[in-house]
């Protein structure tokens, strides 16, 4: 079985409008835009054009559903040159093919610029629609005596169209719906009688133009009983028809040339020789093409894309894409299935036609440069791959983010700024006291301290990148991965600083270190047993605030390393039923425990704290800059290298705003 390739241009043949359908109010139309009937073209390959007949093979394994079913747009006269030229667009989800049948459901715009197009639809005086399809592979059988025969055995609608004049003569509009599409027609040669005997009377034929039409001459269709010879009758010429059409064919010609900025004479050449507007559209798609080849084949006209739809498409893409990598928690979705198991360079190639750039003859470099940048193909606005990446990324970092442990947030208090100035905390121990007012005696003004801490916010950030080679290569698990841990790493990061305050003891305003003999936060080194814990909760309880009036602070957390100490901590606050009065645990479930790797030392004794609640008083505040709190991501298509990049920026900072809530022990070894 011998194969070749060739570049053949979008193609159109006549659909059908089911008026009985028409809905006015909801400004809906049902088409049949394919029963695969036989319909004759020319091959214009060669120095003289060849007849041959096409059929359309209308299967689900042989018809490509998902740009119709996406919502491809419904055109004026195949034209897409412009936003008015969009007059509707297939309902997503309506197309269906059944028993050989393709139908959707058209929902007609409400622009006011395609108001005249859409009432003539409406009113029922445009009844001409046409499908846009594209041939991906044909199966071509040679018969002696007869036209070779091209099934369409894997081929794809890629718009539907309101028009003037029918394609061929199976575009009538149809008040029966159960009526067929097409009608036989015998044509009988007087200077050849055997011809008629050669006739295949099983196969039915569609003129490619209406002036080639001739009446029912069976006797049959006349009513005469069947087995009744028939009679042949020459066809009636209607001469001024013959010339409308021949006017409207060289008008429509006329116009698609200048729509295209091509050469008038190119134009003309194409009404001499007699080719209808079909075929004319074809040779314009093949001239534009030719003066600029770097601009790619166009597949389909560019349409008005809808919102959702896009939306729609790039969900499914991209959950497809998280389910492949195994992300925690996604469920593939029924949208999602129709990309499983498709490589990254199969999904770009998906998303590119389908935005109407074709793919044919690419390298997998130009393909790869063209779906994550578009320039390569003439475009300069990001499409749906770049965006799907960047989801991918985006979901993927913050999914990490989200899911790292952060057990500061325990016990620390969240807050947001307004900006990147330093900030000024005054410390709440330093509040005045309420002072008893006599009957008739004015209030007093009280004043805070002058003890306070400043701080500001900082921002960190990192850049993570998608690049041509990675999508050659199907890098998804290497760029997930590296997405996840930068999402992991920036909640790793608040960790860091805010534990860092604790452990590396930094002075306050005051000049003291944050633990100091001189705040009484610092105790002797002890383990966490019932003398070292009674130690914590006496020094919480002999704090005083600046004036040295005593304050009401009481332990709330106890916060500890992983190993010896987290296991002290765990039999101190666990209860139990002792044996004697000498086994209680005094302090079992006084204080919550909050273990963290961070506290444990390299070497030495690991060191233990306490602290109280940040809604009763200061002790360590972490903020976020108001507006994106947490980690914040942002996209674009790379300029340097041609690839998705993804910036992931934190802005955080923390701070120990009073030494009264915390308490640290250094620590003492097991004995």
């Amino acid at each position: 079985m011998a194969k070749d390739i060739v570049n053949l241009p979008v193609i159109g043949r006549a659909a059908e409008v089911r008026p009985e359908t028409i809905d006015a109010a909801a400004r809906t139309i049902d088409v049949v835009w394919t029963t695969g009937a036989i319909v004759r073209r020319l091959d214009w390959s060669g120095w003289d054009p060849v007849e041959y007949d096409e059929e359309l093979v209308v299967d689900p394994g042989a018809v490509r559903l998902d740009r119709l079913n996406a919502g491809a747009p419904f055109l004026n006269a195949h034209s897409a040159r412009a936003v008015e030229d969009v007059i509707g667009s297939v309902v997503p989800g309506s197309v269906r093919i059944d028993a050989g049948v393709g139908t959707a459901t058209i929902q007609l715009t409400t622009a006011a610029d395609a108001q005249g197009v859409v009432q003539r639809i409406l009113d029922k005086s445009l009844r001409f629609v046409s499908v846009g399809y594209r041939v991906h592979q044909y199966e071509i059988t040679r018969i002696d005596g007869q036209r070779d025969l091209w099934r369409a055995v894997d081929w794809e609608p890629m718009e539907i169209s309101a028009v003037p004049v029918p394609a061929d003569a199976g575009a009538q509009i149809r008040s029966d719906p159960g009526a067929a599409q097409l009608s036989p027609c015998v044509l009988v040669r007087q200077d050849d009688p055997a011809a008629v005997a050669a006739l295949n009377p099983g196969k039915e034929t569609t003129m490619s133009t209406p002036s080639q039409q001739t009446p029912d001459t069976t006797a049959q269709q006349r009513g005469a009983a069947p087995g009744a010879p028939v009679q042949n009758i020459a066809p009636t010429i209607d001469a001024d028809a013959i010339r409308a059409e021949e006017r409207q064919r060289a008008a429509s010609i006329s116009q698609l040339v200048h729509r295209h900025a091509l050469d008038a004479a190119f134009g003309e050449d194409l009404i001499s020789r007699g080719v209808s507007v079909d075929q004319a559209r074809a040779a314009i798609l093949d001239k534009i093409a030719d003066a600029d080849p770097m601009q790619g084949r166009i597949s389909e006209p560019a349409r008005a894309r809808d919102g959702s739809a896009d939306e729609a498409y790039r969900g499914a893409m991209s959950n497809a894409l998280l389910h492949r990598s195994a992300a925690p928690g996604v469920q593939l979705s029924a949208d999602g299935r129709e990309f499983r198991g498709m490589t990254l360079m199969e999904l770009a190639r998906h998303a590119l036609e389908r935005s109407g750039v074709s793919t044919r003859g690419m390298s997998k470099m130009q393909l790869a440069s063209a779906a994550l940048g578009q320039r390569s193909a003439g475009y300069h606005t990001s499409g749906d791959f770049p965006t799907v990446l960047a989801n991918i990324g985006n979901i993927t970092l913050r999914a990490a983010y989200g899911e790292t442990p952060r057990t500061f947030q325990t016990w620390a208090r969240r807050a947001t700024l307004t900006d990147f100035r330093p900030t000024t905390r005054v410390q709440v121990s330093n509040a005045p006291a309420l002072e008893l007012v006599k009957e008739g005696a004015e209030f007093k003004y009280g004043t805070f301290g002058e003890a306070s801490t400043q701080y500001a916010l900082a921002t960190y950030g990192k850049i993570l990148s998608f690049s041509r080679q990675m999508l050659i290569d199907d890098a998804l698990g290497a760029f997930t991965r590296v997405a996840n841990s930068f999402g992991a790493r920036a909640a790793q990061l608040e960790g860091d600083i805010v534990y860092s305050i604790l452990l590396n003891n930094a002075a306050l305003s005051d000049g003291k270190a944050l633990f100091h003999a001189d705040h009484g936060n610092l105790g002797a080194a002890a383990q966490i047993d019932e003398a070292g814990l009674t130690a914590a909760f006496t020094a919480f309880a002999q704090q005083t605030g600046t004036d040295k009036e005593a304050i009401d602070v009481s332990p709330t957390f106890l916060i500890v390393p992983p190993g010896q100490r987290a296991l002290e901590a765990r039999k101190q606050m666990t209860a139990t039923t002792p044996a004697s009065s000498s086994d209680v645990s005094a302090y079992s479930g006084l204080l919550t425990i909050v273990e963290e790797r961070r506290l444990l030392p390299a070497s030495g004794t690991a060191p233990w704290f306490v602290a109280a609640s940040s809604a009763i008083i200061d002790t360590v505040e972490y903020s976020y800059l108001d507006g994106e709190d947490g980690l914040f991501t942002e996209t674009r298509n790379g300029f340097e290298v041609d690839g998705v990049e993804i910036k992931a920026r934190l802005d955080f900072a923390a701070a120990a705003l009073d030494h009264r809530g915390l308490y640290k022990n250094p620590g003492k070894a097991a004995a």
